[in-house]
């Protein structure tokens, strides 16, 4: 088998085995845990909700309703924007996350109301007649405490702090004849029963401000918020001895370890815009520059040779309830607006280790960098989406920036994107895309990355322009997710001595994922497809033969903030040309976010 085998294979046992060992065996198991919170702890937590401070933000609706999140080779994108996107982003914040305890308190009007208090307790009787003449008890939405036992010594207390703080603002108010005699009492007698309790409940909300004080005082931004990703991923490729004849090796291919860095910089002005400022940094480059083939490029990671790089820079806004406008200095791409229609594999960071079967690479991985974009929400179940971006393949910015001949953003390369989205019930989803692209003979990019060197630049390096056609679909059957495409593209080139000459591409997948499956938080997922071959072209060779490419991967959510991927893909016939042995390719990926 090799040395190179067991190297590779002992930390994906490993890290299968570290997913088995805390994982919980059933959801039983965890409300058992749930229901063990000690009572203390419930009520600080209950008490930092009555804080205003610590308040979550309202939901908010999708201002653009793409909502896959993708970290690639070439680009990763955030498909979801909103009309509040500031307060979604701040859902995410750590330090803003509402407690998942209980709900937020409001006010009722008896203590009748709340079903789980004793009425038999003196205490109750007491705290009843305080709030119904003064309306100062708190209960949750539903009218219960967080249970069907008696409320906790300490919940109590809660209650009667608030109904004493609401008969001492009325004394202050008016004057002490405002409240009676016996109801002084009353509150004088359960203040002095629950002493101990309130005193505690006091001394935690001083503790609770001068956290809050600190944090307000340290905080980066009113405005941004500062998100970020680290992945790490061990990966290898293996292969059958080279053929006489071959154009894809694996010689000298090692068993790589690699690292990726992302931070978001995600700024609001208005709570209903978005600006994303991106930098990366990170060595994690796959196998592709090994085997020579970009049939193996990675869903994920990036090679910045340890350098920091500003990659996207876009700002995204609501024209009205229906419309949002997107405008792009770098990284702004056509998934960000249109929906890929392949939400369960699209994401760099838990979805598909592979590029191809994230979604239609002659569609969303074209032409982007900087540009307009425009989506149009007609009803509920139609949706169209306009672009035109100048730059790079993959988001980057080539020479869109550049005032010279080939440069610019109408004279370089360009893409004018338009897609079509119907939903046809809640589970059922299609569309159609087309993409007029050109390129300049040094940014050539018909694939996608994805497919043959034929299908990428089938006259070679000379100025060529395309016409990309693709129609997508994704049906949703309880835990199943089926999701897949078809994609041609005809070409044409500009230049050169074959100026004239057309080439057909084509390219489809199939994917399915499958959730909670084994434990709960983890996902399957396989695909299965043929990346974009060259069918035919005028004077020239097509490719020869058919490359198909299987995954298979699991992804395990340890916690919201770690997830953990295993799997393997491989390609039957690299570059579509059996003289290429099959590839294996193995990867173990582990994803931080924060």
């Amino acid at each position: 088998m090799g040395y190179k085998h067991y190297v590779l294979i002992f930390p994906l046992v490993l890290g299968m085995g570290f997913v088995l060992s805390i994982a919980p065996s059933t959801k039983a198991q965890k409300q058992v845990s749930s229901q063990n919170i000690n009572q203390t702890a419930q009520i600080l937590e209950k008490i930092e909700e009555y804080n205003p401070l610590n308040q979550p933000p309202p939901k908010s609706q999708p201002l653009a309703d793409s909502n896959q999140e993708t970290t690639t080779t070439v680009k990763e994108t955030n498909k979801e924007t909103n009309n509040d996107t500031l307060g979604q982003i701040e859902q995410y914040n750590q330090l803003n996350q509402p407690s998942e305890i209980s709900p937020s308190l409001e006010r009722v009007n008896s203590v009748n109301q709340l079903s789980d208090v004793l009425p038999t307790d003196w205490a109750y009787s007491a705290l009843q007649g305080l709030a119904e003449r003064y309306g100062c008890l708190l209960a949750y939405p539903n009218t219960t405490f967080n249970g069907n036992i008696a409320i906790s010594r300490y919940e109590f207390a809660a209650n009667l702090n608030e109904c004493l703080q609401v008969i001492q603002s009325l004394i202050e108010e008016f004057d002490e004849a405002y409240i009676s005699q016996e109801d002084l009492a009353k509150s004088q007698r359960l203040q002095e029963d629950f002493a101990i309790e309130i005193a505690d409940i006091k001394s935690r909300l001083n503790a609770l401000e001068t956290r809050t004080d600190i944090l307000e005082a340290n905080q980066f931004s009113t405005t941004t918020l500062l998100k970020g990703e680290v992945i790490l991923a061990l990966y290898d490729v293996f292969g059958s001895e080279d053929e006489e004849g071959a154009t894809v090796t694996t010689q000298n291919i090692q068993t790589s370890f690699g690292h990726a860095v992302t931070l978001n910089f995600d700024t609001s002005f208005t709570g209903k815009d978005f600006l994303r400022t991106r930098l990366r940094a990170g060595r994690l480059p796959g196998v592709s520059g090994g085997t020579q083939t970009n049939t193996t490029l990675f869903n994920f990671g990036f090679d910045t040779n340890e350098q920091v790089r500003l990659t996207e820079v876009y700002y995204i806004f609501p024209l009205n309830r229906k419309m949002s406008l997107y405008v792009g200095a770098a990284g702004l791409d056509f998934d960000l607006m249109a929906r890929a229609l392949n939400p369960k594999l699209v994401s760099g960071t838990k979805g598909s280790l592979a590029l191809f079967p994230a979604y239609n690479p002659t569609i969303y991985i074209q032409v982007g960098g900087a540009g307009l974009g425009y989506s149009y929400q007609i009803n509920d179940n139609l949706r169209l989406d306009l672009a035109y971006l100048g730059g790079a393949p993959g988001g980057g910015t080539g020479r869109v920036n550049e005032p010279r001949e080939g440069g610019g953003l109408f004279n370089g390369t360009y893409s004018g994107y338009a897609q079509f989205t119907a939903s046809l019930n809640r589970d059922f989803d299609v569309s159609f895309a087309y993409v007029r692209a050109y390129y300049t003979a040094d940014l050539v990019n018909l694939a996608g990355f994805t497919g043959s060197k034929n299908a990428q630049e089938p006259f070679g390096k000379v100025a060529t322009s395309a016409d990309h056609f693709g129609f997508q679909s994704s049906y949703r059957w309880a835990q199943f997710t089926i999701a897949g495409w078809v994609g041609y593209s005809n070409a044409e080139a500009e230049t050169g001595d074959r100026q004239g000459d057309e080439a057909d591409i084509w390219h489809w997948a199939l994917t399915v994922a499958i959730d909670d499956l084994l434990f709960e938080n983890g996902m399957l997922g396989f695909s299965v497809g043929q990346q974009p071959k060259l069918t035919h072209i005028d004077g020239g060779e097509d490719d020869p033969d058919t490359s198909i490419q299987f995954q298979l991967f699991y992804d395990y959510q340890i916690t919201n903030n770690i997830n953990i991927t295993n799997g393997f893909f491989l390609e039957t016939k690299p570059e579509h040309d059996d003289k290429n042995e099959l590839l294996w390719v193995i990867i173990t990926r582990t994803t931080w976010r924060f």
